[in-house]
């Protein structure tokens, strides 16, 4: 049969809410036409129906509905600001619930579009027919999806084993949305209450070498079609089948489709995310909770937050990818930005709290479990001895000794940084083809070479692009989401999905305002950095996990429910310090908030800058730590202001003195 050309997906915005709806149609799709505005203004064609209009808005302004091309992109240089998450394409910023809601589904549009393809048709009326058959028991499903548009019929078989002592009463009633037990991909063990099942992933609905397979097949798309989905637009299309066999009482109604969770980790993490963001059924269930464990570039690292490379200009650190400039252009500047890592042990003090930190039910011991203490820490407290295996927290120093400089961890394969256009190259098939054409603009920075590995490519970092790896993380919430990863895996830019996070905490915290209760979701917002390898070593990821999905799908995710939980309060502790001043320019550069708050930007500023000072003086002293030299000076004395590092609350107003 010959395959069709790639159907269009039209977007448009509905009049009054401007809500985004998608409508498959059998059309080529067309190049893009559209305008770049690169000075205030309304583009062309676009109405103010959505948001409040923001004549103070500077940033990017485009036509949602006529997106432009990546060469339009390309020709405007390099964008070294964070894209801006609460105003809409065409300048307009969110204010209110409904805003939000159209404006996550604006971000979806042009991620789709730009990095991971089009998400296929789902609906009846769109020409797909879900049909499945339960096995005896209802723990399995042979699922069969018919494309009128093809005349092809592909089938699949899901299996999931049934909570223990599983009982009928408590089946889900697809009528009233209610009962049912959770059901978790990927997870199994320790904290778990429900089902459990493994998720299919390349091969099945789609290959990550190219982005072919049964998805597109079934769909009659050319994978080479600049917009076919990739394999992880697959993923989540295929997630998006099972939901909504779920939510119409399938699997034996023994499942409820809003308690359904998703976990993987390296690719399978990328795909996990990606499902979290995209996957929606056909009664618009998502997935509950995700786990996105060591996944990285094309998962939750940032691609613009490079400070972990210690780009230094005359001795002194410097921003990367200043808003002014091209920054970051050489791989000698690089000198590696040091980690000041402390061991969180059991009976430590939570910061923000009166609780301890205790053991996660059901895990084995947290000697795993790190911090990095503020970036001036080498002069106000202390830090644990640098780790130069995997095997291990090590010895707390109390006379301090040579930090750990991430960016080149002593004798792991893991080193570097791992761009988003590195990723590209490495598997295809994760990104869509339209990915590949945005250029990187500087030209083969070498930040992925370090330590003699010279197997890798000089691809650069890509900051054309109208969006950085934040935008696929804001797509999850106000579901839950944890963040997984461990210090000694830099190539995943671990930093950058703490950064990350701190960014979508001000979804989840803008969510929870417009509903009257700031604390409302910030709970499923969570994240764990440990001294652990590339897939992680501790054995309380999966524990942890199930513990926090568990505090979410049982309703426990609230602030009284944390203050008398160490294990769930310890979610939130943030593993690394905001307020780092090497770091701080990568924080610089978000300069936009929530509504009714200082940008991220400003709260970073209104922590660092006091202190810079101060920092200044006693950094002169200090010899360069990657030289292995003692990290402090013996006649430095602290004179400026200290503030308590970020606590449970993430990122506040204004920072408060110790």
């Amino acid at each position: 049969m010959m395959k069709k050309s790639l159907y269009k997906i039209a977007l448009g915005l509905v009049a009054g809410i401007g809500l985004l709806m998608a409508v498959a149609c059998e059309t080529p799709l067309a190049d893009p036409t559209g305008i770049y505005e690169a000075k205030p203004g309304l583009p062309p064609n676009v109405q103010n129906l959505y948001g409040e209009p923001d004549s103070t808005y500077t940033g990017q302004r485009f036509d949602i509905n006529n997106l432009p091309s990546p060469a339009t992109w390309n020709s405007l240089g390099n964008q070294h600001g964070f894209p801006d998450l609460f105003h809409f394409a065409g300048g307009n910023k969110v204010v209110t619930k409904a805003d939000w809601e159209a404006r996550r589904k604006e971000i979806s549009k042009i991620i789709q579009y730009y990095e991971y393809g089009i998400m296929p048709p789902l609906k009846e009326e769109e020409g797909v027919t879900i049909t499945w058959v339960d096995s005896a028991g209802g723990g399995t499903s042979d699922i069969t999806i018919a494309y009128a548009g093809t005349g092809i019929t592909w089938s699949i078989t899901i299996s999931t084993t049934l909570p223990e002592n599983a009982d009928p009463a408590n089946k889900y009633d697809p009528v009233t949305d209610t009962g049912g037990y959770p059901l978790y991909f990927g997870s199994s063990g320790a904290n778990w209450e429900g089902g459990t099942s493994t998720f299919p992933l390349s091969g099945t609905w789609a290959s990550e070498s190219n982005g072919s397979g049964n998805v597109p097949t079934l769909f009659g798309l050319d994978y080479t079609d600049p917009s076919a989905p990739s394999a992880n637009i697959s993923y989540a299309w295929g997630m998006s089948v099972i939901l909504t066999v779920i939510e119409e009482g399938g699997f034996g109604g023994w499942y409820n489709p809003s308690k359904v969770g998703i976990t993987g980790y390296s690719r399978n993490g990328k795909a996990a995310e990606c499902i979290g963001a995209f996957a929606e059924s056909r009664k618009g269930h998502r997935v509950g909770h995700v786990s996105i464990g060591s996944a990285g570039s094309g998962g939750p690292a940032l691609e613009r937050f490079l400070s972990p490379a210690g780009y230094f200009v005359d001795g002194k650190p410097a921003d990367p990818l200043p808003l002014d400039g091209e920054g970051l252009m050489h791989f000698e500047g690089l000198k590696g930005k040091p980690w000041y890592l402390k061991t969180v042990a059991i009976g430590d003090p939570i910061p923000g709290t009166n609780l301890t930190y205790a053991a996660t039910p059901g895990g084995t011991s947290d000697d795993y479990r790190m911090t990095v203490v503020r970036g001036w820490s080498p002069y106000f407290e202390e830090y644990d001895r640098t780790r130069t295996t995997n095997g291990g927290p090590g010895t707390v120093a109390p006379n301090l000794v040579t930090p750990f400089v991430g960016w080149q961890s002593p004798a792991e394969a893991w080193s570097g940084i791992q761009s988003l256009s590195e990723g590209r190259n490495e598997t295809p098939g994760w990104f869509s083809v339209r990915f590949r054409e945005f250029a990187d603009l500087h030209y083969g920075l070498d930040i992925d070479h370090v330590r003699g590995q010279e197997g890798r490519g000089k691809y650069g970092v890509l900051t054309t692009i109208p969006f950085d790896q934040h935008y696929l993380a804001a797509l999850i919430p106000p579901n839950g989401v944890i963040f997984q990863d461990g210090y000694i895996v830099p190539r995943n830019n671990p930093e950058s999905q703490f950064a990350n996070w701190v960014i979508i905490d001000d979804v989840y915290k803008f969510l929870g305002e417009v509903e009257g209760d700031p604390e409302k979701y910030i709970w499923r917002n969570a994240i764990q950095m440990i001294w652990g390898t590339h897939g992680g070593n501790t054995g309380n990821e999966a524990a942890d996990r199930n513990y926090h999905a568990m505090a979410i799908f049982n309703g426990n995710a609230t602030t009284a429910y944390a203050q008398a939980n160490p294990n769930f309060m310890k979610m939130r502790t943030p593993p690394f310090a905001v307020d780092d001043p090497v770091g701080r320019f990568d924080y610089y550069r978000m300069n936009w908030g929530r509504p009714g708050h200082p940008s991220i930007a400003d709260r970073v500023r209104a922590r660092v800058d006091p202190i810079m000072a101060d920092y200044e003086a006693g950094e002169a002293l200090r010899p360069d730590p990657a030289v292995g030299a003692n990290a402090v000076h013996p006649s430095y004395t602290p004179t400026g202001p200290r503030f308590k590092a970020m606590d449970w609350r993430g990122l506040i107003d204004a920072p408060e003195p110790l």
